[in-house]
Protein backbone atom coordinates (compact mmCIF):
# COMPACT_ATOMS: atom_id res chain seq x y z
CA UNK A 1 0.00 0.00 0.00
CA UNK A 2 2.88 2.12 0.00
CA UNK A 3 2.78 3.04 -3.63
CA UNK A 4 -0.53 4.28 -3.11
CA UNK A 5 -2.02 7.97 -2.91
CA UNK A 6 -5.72 8.83 -2.23
CA UNK A 7 -7.13 11.72 -3.13
CA UNK A 8 -10.81 12.43 -2.29
CA UNK A 9 -13.19 14.47 -4.86
CA UNK A 10 -15.84 16.74 -4.38
CA UNK A 11 -18.90 16.22 -3.86
CA UNK A 12 -18.05 12.37 -3.85
CA UNK A 13 -15.06 10.11 -5.56
CA UNK A 14 -11.50 9.43 -4.83
CA UNK A 15 -8.45 9.30 -7.07
CA UNK A 16 -5.83 6.50 -6.18
CA UNK A 17 -2.53 7.32 -7.52
CA UNK A 18 0.17 5.20 -8.25
CA UNK A 19 3.10 6.87 -7.03
CA UNK A 20 5.73 4.76 -9.09
CA UNK A 21 3.55 5.52 -12.72
CA UNK A 22 3.82 1.89 -13.78
CA UNK A 23 0.83 0.40 -10.94
CA UNK A 24 -0.56 -3.36 -11.62
CA UNK A 25 -4.70 -2.68 -10.49
CA UNK A 26 -5.22 -6.49 -10.69
CA UNK A 27 -2.39 -6.38 -7.56
CA UNK A 28 -5.22 -4.82 -5.18
CA UNK A 29 -7.22 -6.87 -3.84
CA UNK A 30 -10.76 -7.17 -4.70
CA UNK A 31 -11.93 -6.94 -1.37
CA UNK A 32 -10.25 -3.57 -0.82
CA UNK A 33 -11.20 -2.51 -4.42
CA UNK A 34 -15.24 -3.05 -3.19
CA UNK A 35 -14.71 -1.55 0.44
CA UNK A 36 -12.92 1.77 -1.31
CA UNK A 37 -16.41 1.47 -4.03
CA UNK A 38 -18.68 1.81 -1.49
CA UNK A 39 -16.97 4.40 0.86
CA UNK A 40 -16.25 6.74 -2.35
CA UNK A 41 -18.71 5.90 -5.19
CA UNK A 42 -16.96 6.58 -7.45
CA UNK A 43 -12.73 5.29 -8.21
CA UNK A 44 -10.52 6.77 -10.23
CA UNK A 45 -6.99 4.98 -10.53
CA UNK A 46 -3.76 6.67 -12.04
CA UNK A 47 -0.60 5.86 -12.49
CA UNK A 48 -1.78 2.45 -13.64
CA UNK A 49 -0.78 0.32 -17.03
CA UNK A 50 -3.52 0.54 -19.82
CA UNK A 51 -4.55 -3.03 -20.11
CA UNK A 52 -5.03 -4.90 -23.52
CA UNK A 53 -8.43 -5.77 -24.46
CA UNK A 54 -7.85 -9.44 -23.36
CA UNK A 55 -6.45 -8.45 -20.15
CA UNK A 56 -9.41 -6.02 -19.27
CA UNK A 57 -12.24 -8.33 -19.69
CA UNK A 58 -10.49 -11.04 -17.27
CA UNK A 59 -9.77 -8.02 -14.92
CA UNK A 60 -13.63 -6.92 -15.24
CA UNK A 61 -14.06 -10.62 -14.68
CA UNK A 62 -12.55 -10.74 -11.21
CA UNK A 63 -14.71 -8.13 -10.26
CA UNK A 64 -18.11 -10.06 -10.94
CA UNK A 65 -19.86 -11.73 -14.28
CA UNK A 66 -18.94 -9.67 -17.53
CA UNK A 67 -22.84 -8.44 -18.76
CA UNK A 68 -22.91 -9.96 -22.27
CA UNK A 69 -23.89 -7.92 -25.43
CA UNK A 70 -24.13 -8.74 -28.87
CA UNK A 71 -20.81 -7.27 -29.04
CA UNK A 72 -19.23 -8.81 -26.35
CA UNK A 73 -18.44 -7.53 -23.04
CA UNK A 74 -16.43 -4.64 -24.06
CA UNK A 75 -18.19 -1.42 -25.70
CA UNK A 76 -15.66 0.77 -27.19
CA UNK A 77 -16.93 3.86 -26.68
CA UNK A 78 -16.07 6.28 -29.18
CA UNK A 79 -17.49 8.15 -32.16
CA UNK A 80 -18.68 6.29 -35.03
CA UNK A 81 -19.56 7.78 -38.24
CA UNK A 82 -22.87 5.56 -38.97
CA UNK A 83 -23.68 5.42 -35.45
CA UNK A 84 -27.30 4.65 -34.70
CA UNK A 85 -27.30 5.50 -31.10
CA UNK A 86 -26.05 8.70 -29.17
CA UNK A 87 -23.99 6.90 -27.40
CA UNK A 88 -21.78 6.53 -30.22
CA UNK A 89 -21.78 10.26 -31.35
CA UNK A 90 -20.43 13.59 -29.49
CA UNK A 91 -24.08 14.37 -28.57
CA UNK A 92 -24.45 14.65 -24.63
CA UNK A 93 -25.86 11.68 -23.20
CA UNK A 94 -28.63 12.04 -20.94
CA UNK A 95 -28.70 10.34 -17.20
CA UNK A 96 -29.78 6.75 -16.92
CA UNK A 97 -28.29 3.67 -15.02
CA UNK A 98 -26.84 1.30 -17.57
CA UNK A 99 -28.55 -2.45 -18.14
CA UNK A 100 -31.95 -0.67 -17.83
CA UNK A 101 -33.17 -2.58 -21.48
CA UNK A 102 -31.60 -5.76 -20.69
CA UNK A 103 -33.11 -6.97 -17.57
CA UNK A 104 -30.20 -7.39 -15.93
CA UNK A 105 -28.56 -4.35 -13.91
CA UNK A 106 -24.52 -4.07 -13.77
CA UNK A 107 -23.01 -3.95 -10.43
CA UNK A 108 -19.95 -2.00 -10.94
CA UNK A 109 -19.30 -0.04 -14.23
CA UNK A 110 -15.36 -0.47 -15.18
CA UNK A 111 -14.25 2.47 -17.98
CA UNK A 112 -10.84 2.66 -19.45
CA UNK A 113 -9.62 5.69 -20.71
CA UNK A 114 -7.33 5.29 -24.04
CA UNK A 115 -7.62 8.33 -25.55
CA UNK A 116 -8.83 11.51 -23.35
CA UNK A 117 -10.33 14.66 -25.08
CA UNK A 118 -8.78 18.38 -24.40
CA UNK A 119 -10.22 19.15 -20.91
CA UNK A 120 -11.55 22.55 -22.62
CA UNK A 121 -13.49 20.25 -25.67
CA UNK A 122 -15.76 18.60 -22.41
CA UNK A 123 -16.55 15.23 -23.13
CA UNK A 124 -16.80 14.63 -18.87
CA UNK A 125 -18.99 11.71 -17.50
CA UNK A 126 -21.12 12.80 -15.42
CA UNK A 127 -22.34 11.29 -11.89
CA UNK A 128 -24.96 11.54 -9.91
CA UNK A 129 -25.33 9.98 -6.03
CA UNK A 130 -29.15 9.03 -6.08
CA UNK A 131 -28.33 8.21 -2.52
CA UNK A 132 -27.38 11.49 -1.25
CA UNK A 133 -30.61 13.29 -3.01
CA UNK A 134 -32.94 10.82 -1.36
CA UNK A 135 -30.82 11.52 2.35
CA UNK A 136 -31.75 15.18 1.81
CA UNK A 137 -35.21 15.16 0.45
CA UNK A 138 -37.97 16.08 2.88
CA UNK A 139 -39.80 13.25 4.11
CA UNK A 140 -43.30 14.75 1.51
CA UNK A 141 -40.90 14.14 -1.56
CA UNK A 142 -40.06 10.65 0.00
CA UNK A 143 -43.46 9.78 0.17
CA UNK A 144 -44.34 11.11 -3.13
CA UNK A 145 -41.24 9.31 -4.93
CA UNK A 146 -42.44 6.18 -3.27
CA UNK A 147 -45.56 5.97 -5.17
CA UNK A 148 -44.04 7.01 -8.57
CA UNK A 149 -43.25 4.20 -11.43
CA UNK A 150 -42.16 5.08 -14.88
CA UNK A 151 -42.36 2.91 -18.12
CA UNK A 152 -39.60 3.39 -20.61
CA UNK A 153 -40.00 2.64 -24.15
CA UNK A 154 -37.44 2.98 -26.97
CA UNK A 155 -36.86 1.10 -30.53
CA UNK A 156 -34.21 -1.99 -30.54
CA UNK A 157 -31.72 -0.50 -32.98
CA UNK A 158 -28.79 -1.36 -31.29
CA UNK A 159 -28.27 -3.68 -28.05
CA UNK A 160 -30.53 -2.89 -26.12
CA UNK A 161 -34.74 -1.31 -26.42
CA UNK A 162 -37.98 -2.85 -25.53
CA UNK A 163 -40.39 -1.42 -22.76
CA UNK A 164 -39.71 -1.68 -18.74
CA UNK A 165 -41.61 -0.45 -15.79
CA UNK A 166 -39.41 0.49 -13.11
CA UNK A 167 -40.19 2.27 -9.53
CA UNK A 168 -38.15 5.74 -8.69
CA UNK A 169 -37.26 4.89 -5.81
CA UNK A 170 -35.90 0.99 -5.61
CA UNK A 171 -32.89 -0.90 -3.17
CA UNK A 172 -29.53 -1.14 -4.08
CA UNK A 173 -29.31 -4.95 -4.91
CA UNK A 174 -26.06 -5.62 -3.30
CA UNK A 175 -26.14 -3.35 -0.03
CA UNK A 176 -30.09 -2.96 0.18
CA UNK A 177 -30.11 0.99 0.57
CA UNK A 178 -32.15 2.86 -1.40
CA UNK A 179 -31.36 4.34 -4.39
CA UNK A 180 -33.29 5.97 -7.45
CA UNK A 181 -33.57 4.61 -10.50
CA UNK A 182 -34.15 7.22 -13.24
CA UNK A 183 -33.42 7.83 -16.67
CA UNK A 184 -33.66 11.03 -18.84
CA UNK A 185 -35.77 11.32 -21.90
CA UNK A 186 -33.73 11.16 -24.91
CA UNK A 187 -34.99 13.41 -28.27
CA UNK A 188 -31.74 11.97 -30.32
CA UNK A 189 -30.98 9.28 -32.20
CA UNK A 190 -32.66 5.83 -30.65
CA UNK A 191 -35.45 8.14 -29.01
CA UNK A 192 -36.29 6.93 -25.16
CA UNK A 193 -39.88 8.09 -24.18
CA UNK A 194 -41.08 8.27 -20.41
CA UNK A 195 -44.77 7.99 -19.06
CA UNK A 196 -44.72 8.80 -15.36
CA UNK A 197 -47.12 7.13 -12.96
CA UNK A 198 -48.22 7.81 -9.55
CA UNK A 199 -48.31 11.56 -9.44
CA UNK A 200 -50.03 13.56 -7.09
CA UNK A 201 -51.02 17.42 -8.44
CA UNK A 202 -47.75 17.53 -10.41
CA UNK A 203 -47.61 17.74 -14.07
CA UNK A 204 -44.87 14.85 -15.76
CA UNK A 205 -43.14 18.07 -17.22
CA UNK A 206 -42.81 19.76 -13.73
CA UNK A 207 -41.97 16.24 -11.91
CA UNK A 208 -38.94 15.74 -14.65
CA UNK A 209 -37.70 19.33 -14.40
CA UNK A 210 -37.24 18.84 -10.65
CA UNK A 211 -36.02 15.90 -10.61
CA UNK A 212 -33.08 17.32 -13.30
CA UNK A 213 -32.61 20.06 -10.93
CA UNK A 214 -32.12 18.23 -8.07
CA UNK A 215 -29.49 15.76 -10.26
CA UNK A 216 -27.52 18.83 -11.53
CA UNK A 217 -26.84 20.21 -8.40
CA UNK A 218 -23.35 20.20 -7.61
CA UNK A 219 -23.83 18.94 -4.49
CA UNK A 220 -25.04 15.73 -5.74
CA UNK A 221 -23.26 15.56 -9.24
CA UNK A 222 -19.22 14.80 -10.05
CA UNK A 223 -18.04 15.52 -13.23
CA UNK A 224 -15.12 13.17 -14.32
CA UNK A 225 -12.50 14.96 -16.56
CA UNK A 226 -10.95 12.11 -18.30
CA UNK A 227 -6.71 11.67 -18.64
CA UNK A 228 -5.48 9.63 -21.16
CA UNK A 229 -4.76 5.80 -19.22
CA UNK A 230 -7.36 6.28 -16.49
CA UNK A 231 -9.38 3.30 -15.09
CA UNK A 232 -12.09 4.28 -13.56
CA UNK A 233 -15.39 2.27 -11.55
CA UNK A 234 -18.53 3.09 -10.42
CA UNK A 235 -21.48 1.58 -8.54
CA UNK A 236 -24.02 1.57 -11.03
CA UNK A 237 -26.57 1.10 -8.29
CA UNK A 238 -26.04 3.87 -6.25
CA UNK A 239 -25.31 6.39 -9.24
CA UNK A 240 -26.56 7.48 -12.43
CA UNK A 241 -24.49 8.68 -15.34
CA UNK A 242 -23.97 10.44 -18.47
CA UNK A 243 -21.97 12.38 -20.69
CA UNK A 244 -21.56 16.14 -21.88
CA UNK A 245 -21.35 16.78 -25.29
CA UNK A 246 -17.57 17.43 -26.94
CA UNK A 247 -15.66 18.87 -29.49
CA UNK A 248 -13.02 16.68 -31.44
CA UNK A 249 -14.61 13.65 -31.76
CA UNK A 250 -11.97 11.51 -32.65
CA UNK A 251 -9.50 12.54 -29.72
CA UNK A 252 -12.07 11.02 -27.14
CA UNK A 253 -12.02 6.99 -26.97
CA UNK A 254 -12.99 4.65 -23.68
CA UNK A 255 -13.31 1.11 -23.35
CA UNK A 256 -16.25 0.00 -20.90
CA UNK A 257 -17.31 -3.29 -19.43
CA UNK A 258 -20.65 -4.18 -17.28
CA UNK A 259 -19.82 -6.02 -14.27
CA UNK A 260 -23.10 -7.78 -12.36
CA UNK A 261 -22.83 -8.24 -8.84
CA UNK A 262 -21.21 -12.40 -8.24
CA UNK A 263 -23.56 -14.24 -5.52
CA UNK A 264 -22.04 -16.61 -3.47
CA UNK A 265 -21.02 -20.10 -5.02
CA UNK A 266 -24.19 -22.22 -4.86
CA UNK A 267 -25.01 -25.84 -6.04
CA UNK A 268 -27.30 -24.35 -8.51
CA UNK A 269 -24.99 -21.84 -9.48
CA UNK A 270 -22.70 -24.46 -10.32
CA UNK A 271 -25.22 -26.50 -12.13
CA UNK A 272 -25.55 -23.55 -14.26
CA UNK A 273 -21.89 -22.77 -15.10
CA UNK A 274 -21.52 -26.83 -16.21
CA UNK A 275 -24.42 -26.47 -18.30
CA UNK A 276 -23.31 -23.15 -20.06
CA UNK A 277 -19.96 -25.03 -20.96
CA UNK A 278 -22.05 -28.07 -22.38
CA UNK A 279 -22.82 -25.20 -24.89
CA UNK A 280 -26.61 -26.09 -23.87
CA UNK A 281 -27.77 -23.05 -26.57
CA UNK A 282 -26.67 -25.45 -29.43
CA UNK A 283 -29.12 -28.40 -28.38
CA UNK A 284 -32.19 -27.86 -29.94
CA UNK A 285 -29.41 -27.70 -33.44
CA UNK A 286 -27.69 -31.00 -32.40
CA UNK A 287 -31.03 -33.03 -31.73
CA UNK A 288 -32.01 -33.16 -35.40
CA UNK A 289 -28.27 -34.61 -35.44
CA UNK A 290 -29.23 -37.52 -33.42
CA UNK A 291 -32.89 -38.24 -34.90
CA UNK A 292 -32.10 -37.54 -38.91
CA UNK A 293 -29.76 -41.13 -38.75
CA UNK A 294 -32.23 -42.61 -36.06
CA UNK A 295 -35.49 -41.85 -38.64
CA UNK A 296 -33.82 -42.83 -41.51
CA UNK A 297 -32.73 -46.13 -39.95
CA UNK A 298 -35.00 -47.49 -37.91
CA UNK A 299 -36.64 -50.42 -39.96
CA UNK A 300 -39.36 -51.35 -37.10
CA UNK A 301 -40.66 -50.32 -33.79
CA UNK A 302 -38.79 -53.36 -32.55
CA UNK A 303 -35.28 -51.58 -33.29
CA UNK A 304 -36.43 -48.49 -30.95
CA UNK A 305 -36.64 -51.12 -28.13
CA UNK A 306 -33.01 -52.34 -28.28
CA UNK A 307 -30.92 -51.16 -25.17
CA UNK A 308 -27.74 -50.61 -27.24
CA UNK A 309 -29.61 -47.34 -29.38
CA UNK A 310 -30.36 -45.37 -25.98
CA UNK A 311 -27.20 -46.21 -24.28
CA UNK A 312 -25.33 -45.44 -27.88
CA UNK A 313 -27.12 -42.53 -27.66
CA UNK A 314 -26.66 -41.09 -23.89
CA UNK A 315 -22.32 -41.84 -25.14
CA UNK A 316 -23.13 -39.85 -27.78
CA UNK A 317 -24.68 -36.26 -26.00
CA UNK A 318 -21.51 -37.21 -23.60
CA UNK A 319 -19.30 -37.13 -26.42
CA UNK A 320 -20.91 -33.93 -27.35
CA UNK A 321 -20.59 -32.03 -24.20
CA UNK A 322 -16.73 -33.17 -24.43
CA UNK A 323 -16.22 -31.49 -27.05
CA UNK A 324 -17.78 -28.04 -26.21
CA UNK A 325 -15.78 -28.78 -22.22
CA UNK A 326 -12.70 -28.34 -23.88
CA UNK A 327 -13.45 -25.86 -26.31
CA UNK A 328 -14.35 -23.54 -23.50
CA UNK A 329 -11.82 -24.60 -21.31
CA UNK A 330 -8.79 -23.97 -24.13
CA UNK A 331 -10.53 -20.91 -25.33
CA UNK A 332 -11.60 -19.24 -21.69
CA UNK A 333 -9.07 -16.24 -22.11
CA UNK A 334 -10.07 -15.50 -25.79
CA UNK A 335 -13.69 -16.27 -24.87
CA UNK A 336 -13.69 -13.44 -22.16
CA UNK A 337 -14.04 -10.63 -24.49
CA UNK A 338 -16.93 -11.80 -27.21
CA UNK A 339 -17.89 -15.09 -25.48
CA UNK A 340 -17.81 -14.11 -22.01
CA UNK A 341 -20.71 -16.24 -20.65
CA UNK A 342 -18.29 -19.67 -21.37
CA UNK A 343 -14.82 -17.49 -20.14
CA UNK A 344 -17.01 -16.45 -16.34
CA UNK A 345 -18.55 -20.50 -16.35
CA UNK A 346 -14.62 -21.56 -16.17
CA UNK A 347 -13.45 -18.86 -14.39
CA UNK A 348 -16.49 -19.87 -11.38
CA UNK A 349 -16.50 -23.18 -12.04
CA UNK A 350 -12.06 -22.98 -11.75
CA UNK A 351 -10.06 -24.92 -14.00
CA UNK A 352 -9.58 -28.02 -12.36
CA UNK A 353 -13.29 -28.38 -11.89
CA UNK A 354 -14.01 -28.37 -15.36
CA UNK A 355 -10.90 -30.62 -15.89
CA UNK A 356 -12.45 -33.17 -13.39
CA UNK A 357 -15.92 -32.39 -15.38
CA UNK A 358 -14.02 -33.38 -18.55
CA UNK A 359 -12.35 -36.58 -17.26
CA UNK A 360 -15.79 -38.32 -15.63
CA UNK A 361 -17.45 -37.65 -19.38
CA UNK A 362 -15.01 -39.16 -20.99
CA UNK A 363 -14.54 -42.45 -19.09
CA UNK A 364 -18.42 -42.43 -18.65
CA UNK A 365 -19.00 -41.86 -22.77
CA UNK A 366 -16.35 -44.68 -23.43
CA UNK A 367 -18.15 -47.11 -20.62
CA UNK A 368 -21.40 -46.93 -22.23
CA UNK A 369 -20.14 -47.07 -25.95
CA UNK A 370 -18.27 -50.22 -24.83
CA UNK A 371 -21.87 -51.54 -23.35
CA UNK A 372 -23.51 -50.21 -26.27
CA UNK A 373 -20.92 -52.47 -28.63
CA UNK A 374 -21.06 -55.18 -26.28
CA UNK A 375 -25.20 -55.60 -26.47
CA UNK A 376 -25.18 -54.46 -30.26
CA UNK A 377 -21.98 -56.86 -30.86
CA UNK A 378 -20.84 -53.95 -33.02
CA UNK A 379 -17.49 -53.98 -31.37
CA UNK A 380 -15.73 -51.64 -33.65
CA UNK A 381 -17.49 -48.12 -32.13
CA UNK A 382 -15.27 -48.71 -29.59
CA UNK A 383 -12.12 -48.26 -31.55
CA UNK A 384 -13.63 -45.57 -33.59
CA UNK A 385 -15.13 -43.50 -30.89
CA UNK A 386 -11.30 -43.41 -29.03
CA UNK A 387 -10.49 -42.10 -32.73
CA UNK A 388 -12.96 -39.65 -32.70
CA UNK A 389 -12.47 -38.00 -29.49
CA UNK A 390 -9.12 -37.67 -29.77
CA UNK A 391 -10.06 -35.82 -33.28
CA UNK A 392 -12.57 -33.79 -31.01
CA UNK A 393 -9.70 -32.91 -28.35
CA UNK A 394 -7.57 -31.92 -30.73
CA UNK A 395 -9.86 -29.47 -32.33
CA UNK A 396 -8.80 -26.74 -29.63
CA UNK A 397 -6.20 -27.88 -28.16
CA UNK A 398 -2.28 -28.63 -29.04
CA UNK A 399 -0.06 -30.82 -31.20
CA UNK A 400 -2.99 -30.26 -33.90
CA UNK A 401 -4.94 -27.85 -32.72
CA UNK A 402 -7.49 -28.12 -36.10
CA UNK A 403 -9.10 -25.17 -35.45
CA UNK A 404 -5.67 -23.34 -36.57
CA UNK A 405 -4.94 -25.62 -39.43
CA UNK A 406 -6.54 -23.63 -42.09
CA UNK A 407 -8.94 -25.88 -44.42
CA UNK A 408 -8.29 -28.81 -41.59
CA UNK A 409 -10.75 -27.03 -39.44
CA UNK A 410 -13.56 -27.03 -41.68
CA UNK A 411 -13.17 -31.01 -42.39
CA UNK A 412 -12.45 -31.48 -38.58
CA UNK A 413 -15.54 -29.48 -37.76
CA UNK A 414 -17.70 -31.42 -40.15
CA UNK A 415 -16.23 -34.98 -39.32
CA UNK A 416 -17.35 -34.38 -35.12
CA UNK A 417 -20.43 -31.76 -35.38
CA UNK A 418 -22.17 -33.86 -38.26
CA UNK A 419 -20.88 -36.61 -40.17
CA UNK A 420 -19.21 -38.88 -37.40
CA UNK A 421 -22.03 -38.27 -35.21
CA UNK A 422 -24.94 -39.14 -37.76
CA UNK A 423 -22.53 -42.37 -38.45
CA UNK A 424 -22.65 -43.36 -34.88
CA UNK A 425 -25.81 -42.72 -34.19
CA UNK A 426 -26.96 -44.80 -37.65
CA UNK A 427 -24.29 -47.83 -36.36
CA UNK A 428 -25.95 -47.76 -33.10
CA UNK A 429 -29.61 -48.33 -34.55
CA UNK A 430 -29.35 -51.01 -37.45
CA UNK A 431 -25.82 -51.60 -37.88
CA UNK A 432 -23.64 -49.55 -40.92
CA UNK A 433 -25.73 -47.76 -43.04
CA UNK A 434 -26.10 -47.42 -46.69
CA UNK A 435 -24.22 -45.51 -49.08
CA UNK A 436 -27.38 -43.32 -49.94
CA UNK A 437 -27.46 -42.35 -45.89
CA UNK A 438 -23.95 -41.76 -46.09
CA UNK A 439 -24.36 -39.61 -48.30
CA UNK A 440 -27.37 -37.33 -46.87
CA UNK A 441 -25.23 -37.52 -43.68
CA UNK A 442 -22.16 -35.82 -45.33
CA UNK A 443 -24.20 -33.87 -47.68
CA UNK A 444 -26.50 -32.62 -44.45
CA UNK A 445 -22.82 -31.86 -42.68
CA UNK A 446 -21.62 -29.89 -45.86
CA UNK A 447 -24.61 -27.28 -45.77
CA UNK A 448 -25.06 -26.84 -41.68
CA UNK A 449 -20.87 -26.03 -42.20
CA UNK A 450 -21.91 -23.55 -44.70
CA UNK A 451 -23.66 -21.57 -42.64
CA UNK A 452 -21.41 -22.23 -39.18
CA UNK A 453 -18.50 -20.32 -41.64
CA UNK A 454 -20.28 -17.25 -41.40
CA UNK A 455 -20.53 -17.70 -37.59
CA UNK A 456 -16.88 -18.15 -38.14
CA UNK A 457 -16.24 -15.82 -40.05
CA UNK A 458 -17.42 -12.99 -37.44
CA UNK A 459 -14.37 -13.55 -35.25
CA UNK A 460 -11.77 -12.85 -38.18
CA UNK A 461 -10.41 -9.64 -37.04
CA UNK A 462 -10.16 -11.37 -33.55
CA UNK A 463 -8.88 -14.58 -34.48
CA UNK A 464 -6.26 -13.36 -36.79
CA UNK A 465 -4.88 -10.74 -34.25
CA UNK A 466 -4.94 -13.90 -31.89
CA UNK A 467 -2.29 -15.27 -34.52
CA UNK A 468 -5.05 -18.16 -35.28
CA UNK A 469 -5.36 -19.63 -38.50
CA UNK A 470 -8.44 -20.71 -39.09
CA UNK A 471 -10.32 -21.75 -42.53
CA UNK A 472 -11.87 -18.30 -43.02
CA UNK A 473 -7.86 -16.48 -42.38
CA UNK A 474 -6.53 -19.42 -44.72
CA UNK A 475 -9.00 -18.75 -47.43
CA UNK A 476 -9.39 -14.69 -47.20
CA UNK A 477 -12.68 -13.41 -45.85
CA UNK A 478 -13.91 -12.84 -49.14
CA UNK A 479 -13.26 -16.27 -50.93
CA UNK A 480 -14.41 -18.40 -47.93
CA UNK A 481 -17.49 -16.55 -47.45
CA UNK A 482 -18.31 -17.20 -51.48
CA UNK A 483 -17.37 -20.79 -50.53
CA UNK A 484 -19.43 -20.87 -47.73
CA UNK A 485 -22.21 -19.82 -49.92
CA UNK A 486 -21.66 -22.30 -52.33
CA UNK A 487 -21.49 -25.55 -50.01
CA UNK A 488 -24.97 -23.98 -48.33
CA UNK A 489 -26.34 -24.36 -52.49
CA UNK A 490 -24.43 -27.31 -53.43
CA UNK A 491 -24.94 -29.37 -50.89
CA UNK A 492 -28.56 -27.98 -50.04
CA UNK A 493 -28.92 -29.46 -54.12
CA UNK A 494 -27.36 -32.77 -53.07
CA UNK A 495 -30.02 -33.24 -50.11
CA UNK A 496 -33.15 -33.02 -52.38
CA UNK A 497 -32.02 -35.13 -54.80
CA UNK A 498 -30.94 -38.04 -52.49
CA UNK A 499 -34.45 -37.38 -50.73
CA UNK A 500 -35.84 -38.07 -54.12
CA UNK A 501 -33.96 -41.02 -54.80
CA UNK A 502 -34.82 -42.34 -51.26
CA UNK A 503 -38.35 -42.05 -51.55
CA UNK A 504 -38.07 -43.67 -55.32
CA UNK A 505 -36.35 -46.64 -53.20
CA UNK A 506 -39.34 -46.91 -51.16
CA UNK A 507 -41.90 -46.75 -54.43
CA UNK A 508 -44.18 -43.91 -52.03
CA UNK A 509 -46.71 -42.22 -53.33
CA UNK A 510 -45.79 -38.35 -54.99
CA UNK A 511 -47.32 -36.87 -51.71
CA UNK A 512 -44.63 -37.99 -49.92
CA UNK A 513 -42.20 -36.83 -52.18
CA UNK A 514 -43.80 -33.29 -52.06
CA UNK A 515 -42.53 -33.22 -48.06
CA UNK A 516 -39.26 -32.56 -50.21
CA UNK A 517 -40.76 -29.36 -50.99
CA UNK A 518 -40.23 -27.97 -47.22
CA UNK A 519 -36.51 -28.26 -47.21
CA UNK A 520 -36.56 -26.58 -50.70
CA UNK A 521 -38.60 -23.82 -49.17
CA UNK A 522 -36.36 -23.11 -45.89
CA UNK A 523 -33.45 -23.63 -48.33
CA UNK A 524 -34.21 -21.18 -50.92
CA UNK A 525 -34.87 -18.52 -47.69
CA UNK A 526 -31.30 -19.20 -46.33
CA UNK A 527 -30.11 -18.84 -49.92
CA UNK A 528 -31.00 -15.77 -50.57
CA UNK A 529 -30.39 -13.39 -47.63
CA UNK A 530 -26.88 -15.40 -47.54
CA UNK A 531 -26.46 -13.88 -51.13
CA UNK A 532 -28.06 -10.35 -49.91
CA UNK A 533 -25.43 -10.28 -47.19
CA UNK A 534 -22.80 -11.15 -49.83
CA UNK A 535 -23.38 -8.70 -51.98
CA UNK A 536 -23.15 -6.19 -48.97
CA UNK A 537 -19.65 -7.52 -48.16
CA UNK A 538 -19.03 -7.04 -52.13
CA UNK A 539 -16.40 -4.53 -52.83
CA UNK A 540 -15.30 -3.98 -48.75
CA UNK A 541 -12.43 -4.55 -46.62
CA UNK A 542 -12.01 -6.70 -44.70
CA UNK A 543 -12.89 -4.32 -41.44
CA UNK A 544 -16.03 -3.29 -42.84
CA UNK A 545 -16.87 -6.84 -44.46
CA UNK A 546 -16.41 -8.29 -40.75
CA UNK A 547 -19.00 -5.71 -39.34
CA UNK A 548 -20.92 -6.56 -42.55
CA UNK A 549 -21.17 -10.29 -41.09
CA UNK A 550 -21.24 -8.76 -37.45
CA UNK A 551 -24.56 -7.39 -37.95
CA UNK A 552 -25.87 -10.01 -39.99
CA UNK A 553 -24.60 -13.03 -37.59
CA UNK A 554 -27.65 -13.16 -35.48
CA UNK A 555 -29.51 -15.05 -38.68
CA UNK A 556 -27.11 -17.95 -37.89
CA UNK A 557 -28.95 -19.88 -35.34
CA UNK A 558 -32.52 -18.94 -37.04
CA UNK A 559 -30.99 -20.73 -40.28
CA UNK A 560 -29.00 -23.83 -38.41
CA UNK A 561 -32.31 -24.54 -37.39
CA UNK A 562 -34.31 -24.03 -40.58
CA UNK A 563 -31.95 -26.50 -42.26
CA UNK A 564 -32.17 -28.67 -39.41
CA UNK A 565 -35.95 -29.17 -39.09
CA UNK A 566 -36.48 -28.90 -42.71
CA UNK A 567 -34.63 -31.92 -43.21
CA UNK A 568 -36.34 -33.35 -40.12
CA UNK A 569 -39.65 -32.73 -42.04
CA UNK A 570 -38.68 -35.15 -44.98
CA UNK A 571 -36.89 -37.74 -42.70
CA UNK A 572 -40.52 -38.16 -40.90
CA UNK A 573 -42.51 -38.25 -44.04
CA UNK A 574 -39.50 -41.43 -44.72
CA UNK A 575 -40.08 -43.00 -41.03
CA UNK A 576 -43.95 -42.91 -41.93
CA UNK A 577 -43.16 -44.48 -45.00
CA UNK A 578 -40.82 -47.20 -43.52
CA UNK A 579 -42.29 -47.63 -40.50
CA UNK A 580 -45.64 -46.51 -39.84
CA UNK A 581 -46.42 -47.71 -43.61
CA UNK A 582 -48.57 -44.95 -44.60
Amino acid sequence: MNNFAIQTLQPFGAVVVDTTGHGDLQSIAQDQIFEWLREYKVLVFRGFEIMPKQDFALYGQQLGEPLQWPFGAINDLKVKPDAENYIFTDHAVPLHWDGAFAGKIPHVILFQCIVAPDKADLGGTTFVDTAGILAQATPAQLAAWQQIEITYSTEKIVHYGGKIHQKLVAPHVVDQVPVMRFAEPVDDLNPVKLEVHGLQGQTQADFISELQGLMYDPTHMYVHRWESGDIAMADNHLLLHGREAFKNPHERYIQRINVLHRPKPSFLRMLKHSMTIRRKEFFVAELPIFLIPLLLCVQSWADLAQPALWIGLAALTLLFNIGDIINCLTDYELDAIYKSHLSNAVYELGKRNVKIQMAVSVILALALTVWASVLSDRLYLVPVTILGLLIGLQYSAKPFKFKSRGLWQLLCLWGIIFFGPMGYAAVVVNGLPSGLLWGIFAAYGIHQMGIIMLNTAEDYTEDKAAGLRTSIIYLGLHRAMRLAFAMVVIAGLALQVLFAIRFWELEAASFWEASILIFTVGWAKICWEYWAILQKMQGKNEEDATKVLKKNGMKVPEWLKIGAYTTLAVVVALFAKTVLKL
